[in-house]
């Protein structure tokens, strides 16, 4: 019997029956190189058609991206789309072509907006004609007829986020004063006259989603009352609604990405994070809701369809971390699934193409040389693991999986390393549900694991190995103050609990664990400093992550922030601080943390290196790292071990 029975009940879309109700967003970056199967909109494909999902979602900009086309059905680019379709149908999904309903440019460069002004791009808008109009409306219904023609089966018509429904709903955007703006019937009637035009063109039996963000999540947004105006207005051509949030925003009244943040959710914001507007569509329009944002848990939303509050999910960051969310959940095996951090590294715009890689799955953007199972070593080695933290718990994984007798050496009671400080508090549950995810990996395999065993040469030498991998980690550096002793590391704070402190709070250090714990007291009701030598917090986090750090920064009432500022003394009542301009400052203060980061541990590891010439060193000995970096090197280095 299914422990999901509801998640995994067959759906109905108009002329279509989905054999469950996962559907796989369409989401991606460019190609890596040509090495991979990666580009817009087909991030793995091959691993979600396997990996269960009912229906894969891909953006027609894929196959004519690779073929250098206008459309996914010119003559160059039918073969690409052909085989993108062989490739997810091939375990029974339902292969779903995205068509996006964007402001285009104009010859002069301007673009094509719902008045003259400043759009969202940050760009010169020029209000669109009546003809203007009719001619992308009918470019998007030609496309809608080619995909019907080819064999798509379904189509989802992007709507939300930067599209023209958006953009015309927003009454800041859209100072029209014909019958295109003004009234929330005319700021609609744009987007009401598209599906109108589309539905006509594909027939009435072929199913169509439609993906609408509830807000914008910016000051030029609309309210969410007029989305329910809109979805009520369109409901009878449209089959399945996409809810999501928020825009990619690159202009307008707020910083570049704002919006962002909202559509594809970081840490710092709840899971399933578009519920309670879904929830409302659903009761109040009777409709079929497709719910986006943050879905992770099988339990919820067997449960959620199980109440009648949705009719299915979409899953996008998720099945990067694991494309196989669908098959462990339907066999039951939630203990199997790969959590996805929510980190946003594999989002390009994170990083501006510097480091798109995904912090838990290493093959992600990388099928050409990761595969989906590791072959047998053709020769058993013993490898000992020195190190259980994240990266020396993967390693041994990897190891393990090769084949090979691994022996994993931890000086603690438990594994996890630095892990089993970092998961506690408001924000870390998707690091905690990684690090619970390891240890589960490590109890059903076959690494013989040691704790409490503090790892020397000698030792290692009595085990023989034939690959040493040294995963020592990091330790938290105490800075050379005056009174630095009256203070504690910060991070043993969320071991002691936030109810054991009284009066106000210094973080010395503004990294991302000294502002993210800052931000936590500070919502839970503290007085909290932070003071940062640089010029910002979180400087070495990636822009989207910083983005919505920043955002939680902003509301906090009661917390101060000292930037280019140094400690010069800290003393039983608070600490002496002398900023860039030289002057000095005494911050009152009854708790006092440190934060100011960590030392790898690497003159510790070299008296390792005498005993194999098969050595090597990953996470934070190679350099302090992420999770990212860690899993990463642990994957490929234990991977190589023949």
């Amino acid at each position: 019997m299914l422990k999901y029975p509801d998640l995994f009940s067959p759906l109905q879309i108009n002329g279509i029956m989905l054999k469950n109700r996962i559907i796989a967003a369409p989401m991606g970056v460019p190609r890596a190189l040509l090495l991979s199967s990666t580009y817009y909109g087909g991030i793995s494909l091959p691993d979600k058609a396997k990996g269960g999902s009912a229906a894969i979602a891909v953006s027609s900009y894929g196959p004519a991206d690779i073929a250098k086309a206008d459309s996914p059905f010119d003559k160059y680019a039918r073969d690409v789309t052909r085989e993108t379709w062989s490739i997810i149908e091939q375990a029974g999904a339902v292969g779903i072509m995205e068509f996006s309903f964007h402001p285009e440019k104009n010859d002069d460069g301007t673009v094509q907006s719902p008045s003259n002004g400043i759009c969202y791009t940050g760009e010169i808008g020029k209000a669109m004609t009546h003809e203007q109009m009719q001619k992308q409306i009918q470019k998007l219904c030609a496309e809608c007829v080619k995909a019907k023609a080819f064999g798509i089966r379904m189509i989802m018509l992007h709507f939300g986020h930067d599209s023209h429904c958006s953009i015309f709903l927003s009454p800041v955007w859209n100072q029209r004063h014909d019958e295109y703006g003004g009234s929330l019937e005319n700021r609609t009637r744009f987007a009401r006259e598209a599906l109108c035009a589309v539905r006509k063109a594909v027939g009435p039996n072929y199913p169509i989603m439609v993906r609408v963000s509830r807000q914008l999540m910016i000051p030029e947004t609309y309210t969410e009352d007029d989305m329910i105006y809109f979805i009520d207005s369109v409901k009878e051509y449209v089959d399945l609604f996409n809810i999501s949030a928020g825009m990619d925003c690159y202009g307008g009244t707020v910083d570049k990405y704002e919006a962002n943040v909202h559509t594809h959710t970081t840490n710092f914001e709840p899971r399933f994070y578009n519920l309670k507007f879904a929830e409302r569509v659903k009761k109040e329009l009777k409709v079929k809701v497709c719910l986006v944002g943050g879905v992770s848990d099988p339990q919820y939303c067997d449960e959620l369809i199980r109440e009648g509050k949705i009719d299915s999910v979409m899953l996008g960051r998720q099945l990067i971390a694991d494309p196989w969310w669908p098959a462990k959940a339907r066999e039951g095996r939630d203990e199997d699934i790969v959590p996805c951090l929510r980190c946003l590294h594999c989002y390009h715009i994170a990083s501006e193409h510097a480091n798109v890689q995904c912090s838990v799955n290493p093959r992600f953007r990388r099928e050409n040389r990761v595969p989906l199972k590791l072959a047998k070593a053709e020769h058993s080695k013993r490898v000992v693991v020195i190190g259980g933290g994240p990266a020396g718990m993967k390693a041994a994984l990897t190891a393990d999986e090769k084949g090979h007798q691994v022996i994993l050496l931890e000086a603690a009671a438990e594994l996890g390393g630095q892990l089993k400080l970092a998961v506690n508090g408001p924000y870390k549950a998707d690091l905690r549900h990684y690090f619970e995810y390891l240890k589960g990996q490590i109890c059903k395999s076959k690494v013989d694991v040691r704790c409490s065993v503090k790892a020397t040469p000698e030792l290692v030498r009595s085990l023989k190995p034939d690959h040493l991998i040294l995963a020592l980690g990091a330790e938290f550096i105490t800075p050379e103050i005056p009174g630095v002793e009256l203070a504690e590391q910060a991070v043993t704070l969320y071991e002691k609990g936030f109810d054991m402190v009284n009066g106000k709070v210094v973080i010395i250090g503004g990294g991302t664990i000294g502002t993210e714990l800052a931000v936590e007291l500070s919502e839970s009701g503290k007085s909290v400093s932070i003071i940062e030598m640089g010029s910002e917090l979180a400087a070495k986090g990636n822009a989207l992550y910083k983005i919505a750090l920043y955002q939680h920064l902003r509301k906090c009432q009661n917390l101060d922030v000292y930037l280019n500022s140094r400690v010069l003394e800290i003393t039983s009542n608070g600490v002496k601080v002398v900023n860039e301009n030289q002057l000095e400052t005494f911050i009152e203060g009854d708790l006092i943390l440190l934060a100011v980061g960590l030392r790898s541990k690497q003159s510790e590891a070299s008296k390792f290196y005498e005993i194999t010439p098969q050595t090597d060193i990953v996470g934070d000995l190679k350099q302090v790292a992420k999770v990212l970096e860690a899993t990463n090197d642990a994957y490929f280095i234990a991977s190589s071990i023949e």
